[in-house]
Protein backbone atom coordinates (compact mmCIF):
# COMPACT_ATOMS: atom_id res chain seq x y z
CA UNK A 1 0.00 0.00 0.00
CA UNK A 2 3.04 2.36 -0.44
CA UNK A 3 4.13 1.86 3.20
CA UNK A 4 6.34 -0.74 4.44
CA UNK A 5 5.27 -0.57 8.10
CA UNK A 6 1.94 -1.96 6.61
CA UNK A 7 3.27 -5.60 7.71
CA UNK A 8 0.77 -7.71 7.91
CA UNK A 9 -3.03 -8.54 6.41
CA UNK A 10 -5.18 -10.81 8.58
CA UNK A 11 -8.85 -9.76 6.71
CA UNK A 12 -9.72 -9.02 3.58
CA UNK A 13 -14.23 -8.14 2.67
CA UNK A 14 -16.27 -7.62 -0.24
CA UNK A 15 -18.71 -5.72 0.09
CA UNK A 16 -21.05 -3.46 -1.49
CA UNK A 17 -19.18 -3.43 -4.46
CA UNK A 18 -15.61 -2.79 -2.48
CA UNK A 19 -12.81 -4.86 -1.18
CA UNK A 20 -11.75 -3.81 2.11
CA UNK A 21 -8.38 -4.64 3.59
CA UNK A 22 -7.47 -4.53 7.59
CA UNK A 23 -4.10 -3.97 7.54
CA UNK A 24 -1.93 -4.83 11.10
CA UNK A 25 0.58 -1.90 11.55
CA UNK A 26 2.99 -1.58 14.75
CA UNK A 27 4.23 2.23 14.06
CA UNK A 28 1.19 3.68 13.16
CA UNK A 29 -1.45 1.38 14.26
CA UNK A 30 -4.44 -0.09 12.55
CA UNK A 31 -5.41 0.89 9.04
CA UNK A 32 -8.73 0.20 6.69
CA UNK A 33 -7.78 0.14 2.65
CA UNK A 34 -10.60 0.33 0.11
CA UNK A 35 -10.58 -0.56 -3.35
CA UNK A 36 -13.69 -0.70 -5.55
CA UNK A 37 -11.25 -2.05 -8.44
CA UNK A 38 -8.87 -3.82 -6.89
CA UNK A 39 -5.96 -1.38 -8.41
CA UNK A 40 -6.38 2.23 -6.00
CA UNK A 41 -6.41 1.75 -2.70
CA UNK A 42 -7.55 4.41 -0.03
CA UNK A 43 -7.05 4.36 3.58
CA UNK A 44 -10.73 5.08 4.85
CA UNK A 45 -9.83 5.23 8.65
CA UNK A 46 -7.97 7.30 11.27
CA UNK A 47 -4.43 5.21 12.47
CA UNK A 48 -5.78 2.95 15.24
CA UNK A 49 -8.73 4.70 15.26
CA UNK A 50 -6.90 7.29 16.88
CA UNK A 51 -5.04 4.84 19.59
CA UNK A 52 -2.12 5.20 16.67
CA UNK A 53 -0.03 1.72 17.40
CA UNK A 54 -1.67 0.84 20.86
CA UNK A 55 -4.45 -0.72 18.41
CA UNK A 56 -1.71 -1.93 15.91
CA UNK A 57 -4.11 -4.79 13.83
CA UNK A 58 -8.05 -5.09 12.20
CA UNK A 59 -8.93 -8.51 12.50
CA UNK A 60 -12.07 -8.93 11.30
CA UNK A 61 -14.88 -7.75 9.25
CA UNK A 62 -18.51 -8.59 9.01
CA UNK A 63 -22.10 -6.95 7.15
CA UNK A 64 -24.79 -6.55 9.99
CA UNK A 65 -27.77 -4.61 9.67
CA UNK A 66 -26.76 -2.46 6.93
CA UNK A 67 -23.05 -1.81 8.30
CA UNK A 68 -19.85 -3.41 7.84
CA UNK A 69 -18.25 -3.58 11.67
CA UNK A 70 -14.60 -4.15 12.17
CA UNK A 71 -12.67 -5.62 14.88
CA UNK A 72 -9.59 -4.57 16.60
CA UNK A 73 -6.56 -6.01 18.15
CA UNK A 74 -3.11 -4.68 20.26
CA UNK A 75 -0.73 -7.38 19.04
CA UNK A 76 2.14 -6.30 20.93
CA UNK A 77 3.20 -8.21 23.85
CA UNK A 78 2.18 -7.62 26.17
CA UNK A 79 -1.30 -6.22 25.36
CA UNK A 80 -2.38 -3.15 27.15
CA UNK A 81 -4.80 -0.87 24.76
CA UNK A 82 -8.54 -1.68 25.25
CA UNK A 83 -9.47 -2.77 22.04
CA UNK A 84 -12.88 -1.19 20.21
CA UNK A 85 -15.42 -2.36 17.30
CA UNK A 86 -16.08 0.29 14.48
CA UNK A 87 -18.58 0.51 12.18
CA UNK A 88 -19.83 2.36 8.94
CA UNK A 89 -22.90 3.01 6.48
CA UNK A 90 -20.57 3.27 3.66
CA UNK A 91 -17.29 1.79 3.83
CA UNK A 92 -15.65 5.22 4.59
CA UNK A 93 -16.70 7.09 7.31
CA UNK A 94 -16.84 4.94 10.90
CA UNK A 95 -18.06 5.59 14.11
CA UNK A 96 -17.70 3.07 17.09
CA UNK A 97 -19.55 0.80 18.52
CA UNK A 98 -20.23 0.10 21.89
CA UNK A 99 -17.47 1.63 24.60
CA UNK A 100 -14.10 0.69 24.58
CA UNK A 101 -13.61 -3.37 25.47
CA UNK A 102 -17.55 -3.54 25.53
CA UNK A 103 -17.48 -2.80 28.98
CA UNK A 104 -14.32 -4.28 30.26
CA UNK A 105 -10.91 -2.85 30.19
CA UNK A 106 -8.45 -6.41 29.68
CA UNK A 107 -10.08 -6.79 26.59
CA UNK A 108 -7.58 -5.99 24.63
CA UNK A 109 -8.78 -7.56 20.78
CA UNK A 110 -11.67 -9.36 19.16
CA UNK A 111 -11.68 -11.57 16.80
CA UNK A 112 -14.15 -12.53 14.60
CA UNK A 113 -17.72 -12.25 14.50
CA UNK A 114 -21.10 -13.84 13.47
CA UNK A 115 -24.85 -13.12 12.79
CA UNK A 116 -27.22 -15.89 14.66
CA UNK A 117 -30.80 -15.46 15.54
CA UNK A 118 -30.76 -11.26 14.52
CA UNK A 119 -27.96 -10.57 16.77
CA UNK A 120 -24.20 -10.05 16.21
CA UNK A 121 -21.70 -11.65 18.30
CA UNK A 122 -17.75 -11.35 19.20
CA UNK A 123 -15.30 -13.06 21.12
CA UNK A 124 -12.67 -10.99 22.76
CA UNK A 125 -8.84 -11.53 23.66
CA UNK A 126 -8.36 -10.94 27.80
CA UNK A 127 -4.95 -12.49 29.19
CA UNK A 128 -6.29 -11.40 32.49
CA UNK A 129 -9.49 -12.90 33.41
CA UNK A 130 -10.46 -15.03 30.25
CA UNK A 131 -11.75 -14.49 27.07
CA UNK A 132 -16.02 -13.89 26.37
CA UNK A 133 -18.79 -13.22 24.03
CA UNK A 134 -20.47 -10.28 23.55
CA UNK A 135 -23.78 -9.83 21.67
CA UNK A 136 -25.90 -6.61 20.44
CA UNK A 137 -29.58 -6.68 18.02
CA UNK A 138 -28.49 -2.67 17.46
CA UNK A 139 -24.74 -2.68 17.13
CA UNK A 140 -24.29 0.26 20.23
CA UNK A 141 -26.08 -1.65 23.03
CA UNK A 142 -23.66 -4.92 23.51
CA UNK A 143 -24.47 -7.71 26.48
CA UNK A 144 -22.19 -9.85 27.98
CA UNK A 145 -23.39 -13.59 27.08
CA UNK A 146 -22.84 -14.52 31.10
CA UNK A 147 -22.26 -18.74 29.84
CA UNK A 148 -18.99 -16.96 28.43
CA UNK A 149 -17.56 -14.81 31.83
CA UNK A 150 -13.88 -15.13 32.37
CA UNK A 151 -13.32 -17.78 29.45
CA UNK A 152 -15.91 -20.43 30.06
CA UNK A 153 -15.14 -20.28 33.75
CA UNK A 154 -11.20 -20.94 32.60
CA UNK A 155 -9.21 -18.23 32.12
CA UNK A 156 -6.91 -19.95 30.30
CA UNK A 157 -8.99 -19.62 27.63
CA UNK A 158 -7.18 -16.54 26.61
CA UNK A 159 -9.42 -16.05 23.21
CA UNK A 160 -12.33 -16.35 21.48
CA UNK A 161 -10.90 -16.89 18.26
CA UNK A 162 -13.03 -18.49 15.73
CA UNK A 163 -16.53 -17.73 16.13
CA UNK A 164 -19.58 -19.49 13.29
CA UNK A 165 -23.40 -19.81 12.75
CA UNK A 166 -24.71 -23.17 11.27
CA UNK A 167 -26.84 -25.74 11.38
CA UNK A 168 -28.93 -24.05 14.42
CA UNK A 169 -26.11 -23.25 16.78
CA UNK A 170 -23.97 -20.82 16.96
CA UNK A 171 -20.33 -21.65 17.13
CA UNK A 172 -17.10 -20.72 19.40
CA UNK A 173 -13.52 -21.68 19.33
CA UNK A 174 -10.87 -20.83 22.34
CA UNK A 175 -7.12 -20.57 22.37
CA UNK A 176 -5.71 -21.72 25.39
CA UNK A 177 -2.41 -23.27 26.27
CA UNK A 178 -3.73 -26.26 28.00
CA UNK A 179 -5.88 -27.39 24.65
CA UNK A 180 -8.29 -25.22 22.90
CA UNK A 181 -12.15 -26.03 23.33
CA UNK A 182 -15.14 -26.15 20.78
CA UNK A 183 -18.19 -24.51 22.47
CA UNK A 184 -21.50 -24.62 20.80
CA UNK A 185 -25.53 -22.45 21.47
CA UNK A 186 -28.96 -23.15 20.42
CA UNK A 187 -29.67 -20.16 21.55
CA UNK A 188 -26.86 -18.01 21.80
CA UNK A 189 -27.58 -17.77 25.90
CA UNK A 190 -26.47 -21.48 27.03
CA UNK A 191 -23.32 -23.17 25.76
CA UNK A 192 -21.72 -26.37 26.64
CA UNK A 193 -18.29 -27.87 25.42
CA UNK A 194 -18.24 -29.59 21.85
CA UNK A 195 -14.80 -30.88 21.99
CA UNK A 196 -11.80 -30.31 24.69
CA UNK A 197 -8.34 -30.80 22.85
CA UNK A 198 -7.00 -30.64 26.58
CA UNK A 199 -7.51 -34.33 26.71
CA UNK A 200 -7.50 -35.74 23.25
CA UNK A 201 -4.68 -33.29 21.38
CA UNK A 202 -3.38 -30.81 23.68
CA UNK A 203 -0.92 -29.63 21.42
CA UNK A 204 -4.15 -27.76 19.79
CA UNK A 205 -3.75 -24.90 21.56
CA UNK A 206 -6.11 -22.85 19.51
CA UNK A 207 -9.10 -22.88 16.98
CA UNK A 208 -8.88 -20.20 14.76
CA UNK A 209 -11.72 -20.45 11.92
CA UNK A 210 -15.06 -22.13 11.16
CA UNK A 211 -16.32 -22.67 7.97
CA UNK A 212 -18.84 -24.81 5.91
CA UNK A 213 -17.44 -26.93 2.77
CA UNK A 214 -19.62 -29.69 0.80
CA UNK A 215 -22.24 -29.36 3.76
CA UNK A 216 -19.70 -30.13 6.30
CA UNK A 217 -18.97 -27.95 9.42
CA UNK A 218 -15.07 -27.70 9.08
CA UNK A 219 -12.72 -25.83 11.72
CA UNK A 220 -9.08 -24.83 12.12
CA UNK A 221 -6.47 -25.68 15.04
CA UNK A 222 -3.26 -24.19 15.94
CA UNK A 223 -0.40 -26.69 16.72
CA UNK A 224 2.82 -25.59 16.90
CA UNK A 225 4.47 -28.92 17.33
CA UNK A 226 2.35 -31.24 14.75
CA UNK A 227 1.06 -28.48 12.28
CA UNK A 228 -2.15 -27.07 11.96
CA UNK A 229 -5.24 -29.44 11.71
CA UNK A 230 -8.43 -29.11 10.26
CA UNK A 231 -11.40 -31.20 11.89
CA UNK A 232 -14.48 -32.24 10.04
CA UNK A 233 -17.84 -32.60 11.27
CA UNK A 234 -19.91 -34.77 9.16
CA UNK A 235 -22.52 -34.72 11.93
CA UNK A 236 -23.11 -34.99 15.86
CA UNK A 237 -21.43 -38.79 16.24
CA UNK A 238 -18.51 -38.90 13.74
CA UNK A 239 -15.63 -36.46 14.06
CA UNK A 240 -12.60 -37.22 11.82
CA UNK A 241 -9.48 -34.91 12.79
CA UNK A 242 -6.33 -34.17 10.04
CA UNK A 243 -2.98 -33.49 11.87
CA UNK A 244 0.00 -31.51 9.76
CA UNK A 245 -3.31 -30.99 6.80
CA UNK A 246 -0.54 -29.64 4.30
CA UNK A 247 2.59 -32.29 5.43
CA UNK A 248 4.67 -29.70 6.55
CA UNK A 249 4.68 -29.73 10.69
CA UNK A 250 5.73 -25.53 10.21
CA UNK A 251 2.49 -24.81 8.76
CA UNK A 252 1.35 -24.34 12.40
CA UNK A 253 -2.01 -22.67 11.83
CA UNK A 254 -4.30 -21.30 8.64
CA UNK A 255 -5.81 -18.86 7.30
CA UNK A 256 -8.52 -16.40 9.13
CA UNK A 257 -10.60 -16.14 5.71
CA UNK A 258 -11.14 -19.07 3.19
CA UNK A 259 -12.84 -18.37 -0.41
CA UNK A 260 -15.13 -20.69 -1.93
CA UNK A 261 -15.14 -19.96 -5.45
CA UNK A 262 -14.92 -21.66 -8.54
CA UNK A 263 -16.56 -24.63 -6.58
CA UNK A 264 -13.12 -25.12 -5.06
CA UNK A 265 -12.21 -24.05 -1.36
CA UNK A 266 -9.18 -22.12 -1.15
CA UNK A 267 -7.40 -21.36 2.37
CA UNK A 268 -3.34 -20.07 3.07
CA UNK A 269 -1.32 -21.37 5.53
CA UNK A 270 1.45 -19.42 8.09
CA UNK A 271 5.07 -20.68 7.75
CA UNK A 272 8.21 -19.12 9.13
CA UNK A 273 10.27 -21.20 7.54
CA UNK A 274 9.46 -21.33 4.12
CA UNK A 275 7.02 -18.75 3.62
CA UNK A 276 2.89 -19.05 3.57
CA UNK A 277 1.36 -21.00 0.90
CA UNK A 278 -2.30 -20.57 -1.02
CA UNK A 279 -3.97 -24.44 -1.34
CA UNK A 280 -7.32 -25.24 -2.65
CA UNK A 281 -9.54 -28.71 -2.19
CA UNK A 282 -12.26 -30.19 -3.99
CA UNK A 283 -13.48 -32.61 -1.39
CA UNK A 284 -11.76 -30.73 1.81
CA UNK A 285 -9.80 -33.88 2.05
CA UNK A 286 -7.32 -33.37 0.00
CA UNK A 287 -5.39 -30.30 -0.92
CA UNK A 288 -3.25 -28.84 -4.17
CA UNK A 289 -0.54 -26.09 -3.96
CA UNK A 290 -0.46 -22.72 -5.50
CA UNK A 291 1.86 -21.12 -6.39
CA UNK A 292 5.53 -21.04 -4.13
CA UNK A 293 6.24 -21.34 -0.91
CA UNK A 294 6.06 -17.33 0.31
CA UNK A 295 5.04 -16.54 -3.33
CA UNK A 296 8.87 -16.82 -3.78
CA UNK A 297 9.95 -14.88 -1.04
CA UNK A 298 10.52 -16.15 2.34
CA UNK A 299 9.48 -13.41 4.52
CA UNK A 300 6.04 -13.59 3.52
CA UNK A 301 4.84 -15.33 5.79
CA UNK A 302 1.44 -15.82 6.26
CA UNK A 303 -1.85 -16.28 4.23
CA UNK A 304 -4.27 -15.02 6.57
CA UNK A 305 -6.52 -13.18 4.75
CA UNK A 306 -9.06 -14.01 1.05
CA UNK A 307 -11.97 -12.81 -1.05
CA UNK A 308 -13.72 -13.12 -3.90
CA UNK A 309 -14.93 -9.89 -6.46
CA UNK A 310 -14.59 -11.52 -9.91
CA UNK A 311 -10.72 -12.27 -8.82
CA UNK A 312 -9.69 -14.00 -5.79
CA UNK A 313 -7.73 -11.62 -3.88
CA UNK A 314 -5.06 -13.08 -1.00
CA UNK A 315 -3.44 -11.32 1.43
CA UNK A 316 0.65 -12.03 2.14
CA UNK A 317 1.88 -10.96 5.49
CA UNK A 318 5.49 -10.09 6.14
CA UNK A 319 7.97 -10.91 8.91
CA UNK A 320 10.46 -8.26 7.47
CA UNK A 321 9.13 -4.54 8.01
CA UNK A 322 11.44 -3.16 5.17
CA UNK A 323 9.09 -4.92 2.96
CA UNK A 324 5.28 -4.61 4.08
CA UNK A 325 2.55 -6.58 3.11
CA UNK A 326 1.49 -7.42 -0.47
CA UNK A 327 -2.19 -8.27 -2.68
CA UNK A 328 -2.28 -10.73 -5.10
CA UNK A 329 -5.28 -12.03 -7.27
CA UNK A 330 -6.21 -14.01 -9.79
CA UNK A 331 -9.04 -14.60 -11.97
CA UNK A 332 -11.13 -17.28 -11.49
CA UNK A 333 -14.41 -18.25 -12.76
CA UNK A 334 -17.00 -18.59 -10.62
CA UNK A 335 -19.75 -21.11 -11.40
CA UNK A 336 -22.03 -20.17 -8.49
CA UNK A 337 -25.42 -19.03 -9.51
CA UNK A 338 -29.25 -19.39 -9.99
CA UNK A 339 -29.74 -22.61 -12.71
CA UNK A 340 -33.79 -21.84 -13.39
CA UNK A 341 -32.90 -20.06 -16.79
CA UNK A 342 -37.01 -19.16 -17.20
CA UNK A 343 -40.07 -19.16 -14.78
CA UNK A 344 -42.84 -21.58 -15.58
CA UNK A 345 -46.11 -19.38 -16.21
CA UNK A 346 -49.30 -18.84 -14.19
CA UNK A 347 -52.51 -18.00 -14.12
CA UNK A 348 -54.48 -15.01 -12.20
CA UNK A 349 -56.74 -16.55 -9.44
CA UNK A 350 -54.97 -20.21 -9.92
CA UNK A 351 -52.25 -21.42 -7.18
CA UNK A 352 -48.45 -21.31 -8.37
CA UNK A 353 -45.52 -22.74 -6.99
CA UNK A 354 -42.14 -23.55 -8.69
CA UNK A 355 -38.89 -23.74 -6.82
CA UNK A 356 -35.25 -21.80 -7.83
CA UNK A 357 -32.18 -23.90 -7.53
CA UNK A 358 -28.56 -22.65 -7.77
CA UNK A 359 -25.30 -24.55 -7.89
CA UNK A 360 -21.95 -24.13 -6.71
CA UNK A 361 -21.26 -21.61 -3.39
CA UNK A 362 -21.80 -23.72 -0.21
CA UNK A 363 -25.49 -24.79 0.89
CA UNK A 364 -28.13 -23.88 1.86
CA UNK A 365 -28.93 -20.94 -0.34
CA UNK A 366 -31.36 -17.83 0.28
CA UNK A 367 -33.06 -16.04 -2.12
CA UNK A 368 -34.32 -12.41 -2.10
CA UNK A 369 -36.45 -10.04 -4.89
CA UNK A 370 -33.92 -7.42 -5.55
CA UNK A 371 -35.76 -5.65 -7.66
CA UNK A 372 -39.14 -5.58 -9.62
CA UNK A 373 -42.41 -6.36 -7.79
CA UNK A 374 -44.43 -9.50 -7.51
CA UNK A 375 -48.21 -9.87 -8.59
CA UNK A 376 -50.37 -9.33 -5.69
CA UNK A 377 -50.74 -12.52 -3.85
CA UNK A 378 -47.48 -13.97 -4.50
CA UNK A 379 -44.20 -14.12 -2.52
CA UNK A 380 -40.06 -15.38 -2.72
CA UNK A 381 -39.09 -16.45 1.10
CA UNK A 382 -35.65 -17.23 1.17
CA UNK A 383 -36.02 -21.13 0.68
CA UNK A 384 -36.59 -19.86 -3.10
CA UNK A 385 -40.32 -21.53 -3.41
CA UNK A 386 -41.99 -18.83 -5.60
CA UNK A 387 -45.29 -19.53 -4.68
CA UNK A 388 -49.03 -18.01 -3.82
CA UNK A 389 -52.16 -17.18 -6.01
CA UNK A 390 -51.66 -14.15 -8.37
CA UNK A 391 -54.58 -11.64 -8.49
CA UNK A 392 -53.38 -9.48 -11.35
CA UNK A 393 -52.27 -10.27 -14.91
CA UNK A 394 -49.10 -9.26 -17.01
CA UNK A 395 -45.31 -9.88 -17.55
CA UNK A 396 -43.40 -9.09 -14.29
CA UNK A 397 -39.75 -8.25 -14.55
CA UNK A 398 -38.10 -10.07 -11.40
CA UNK A 399 -34.38 -9.61 -10.39
CA UNK A 400 -33.87 -12.40 -8.18
CA UNK A 401 -30.41 -12.87 -6.21
CA UNK A 402 -29.19 -15.95 -4.20
CA UNK A 403 -26.42 -16.24 -1.39
CA UNK A 404 -24.74 -18.38 -0.20
CA UNK A 405 -23.88 -19.69 3.58
CA UNK A 406 -20.81 -19.03 3.44
CA UNK A 407 -18.73 -16.67 5.92
CA UNK A 408 -17.33 -14.38 2.65
CA UNK A 409 -20.87 -14.91 0.92
CA UNK A 410 -20.94 -15.36 -2.41
CA UNK A 411 -24.25 -13.75 -4.38
CA UNK A 412 -25.26 -14.21 -7.74
CA UNK A 413 -28.05 -12.20 -9.54
CA UNK A 414 -30.62 -13.68 -12.68
CA UNK A 415 -33.32 -11.61 -14.16
CA UNK A 416 -36.88 -13.21 -15.01
CA UNK A 417 -39.89 -12.48 -16.51
CA UNK A 418 -42.97 -13.79 -15.05
CA UNK A 419 -46.01 -14.23 -17.15
CA UNK A 420 -49.46 -14.17 -15.27
CA UNK A 421 -52.25 -15.31 -18.04
CA UNK A 422 -55.05 -13.22 -17.51
CA UNK A 423 -58.47 -14.37 -15.79
CA UNK A 424 -62.08 -12.82 -15.65
CA UNK A 425 -63.40 -11.99 -11.71
CA UNK A 426 -67.04 -13.91 -10.94
CA UNK A 427 -67.63 -10.31 -8.99
CA UNK A 428 -67.97 -12.91 -5.49
CA UNK A 429 -64.34 -13.18 -4.97
CA UNK A 430 -63.03 -15.62 -7.20
CA UNK A 431 -61.71 -15.91 -10.48
CA UNK A 432 -62.88 -17.75 -13.62
CA UNK A 433 -60.13 -18.44 -16.20
CA UNK A 434 -60.32 -18.05 -19.95
CA UNK A 435 -59.40 -20.44 -22.66
CA UNK A 436 -56.34 -20.59 -23.70
CA UNK A 437 -55.68 -17.54 -25.59
CA UNK A 438 -55.31 -15.99 -22.26
CA UNK A 439 -57.43 -12.87 -23.99
CA UNK A 440 -58.38 -10.37 -21.16
CA UNK A 441 -62.07 -8.80 -21.95
CA UNK A 442 -61.57 -5.85 -19.95
CA UNK A 443 -58.49 -4.99 -22.29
Amino acid sequence: MGDPDNAFIPTLETWNNSIYAGIGNYVDGARIYRSTDGDVWTKVNADGFNHGNLLSAIMDFHPFGGQLYATTLDDRIPSLQTAEIWRSLDGITWTQSGNPGLGHAHNTGFFEMTEFGGQLYVGSYNTTDGAEIYRTADGVNWNLVLDSALGFGDPNNISIWGMYSYDGFVWAGTQNANGAQVWRSADGADWNIYRDYAPLDPNITGINHFFVFNNILHWFGMDANEGASVTRRPNDILTETFIGFTGDPNDIWYSFNTVVAGGLLYGGTRNVVSGGALWYTANGINLTQIGLDGFGNVDNFAIYALTFKDYLYIGLSTNNGLKGMEIWRRLIVNDFGITNKTLPSGKQGESYSTQLESAGGTKPYSYRLVKGDLPQGMELPPTGELKGTPQKSGDFQLVVEVQDSFKKVSRAQRVFTLKIVAGVSTGMGGITILPKTGADLFN
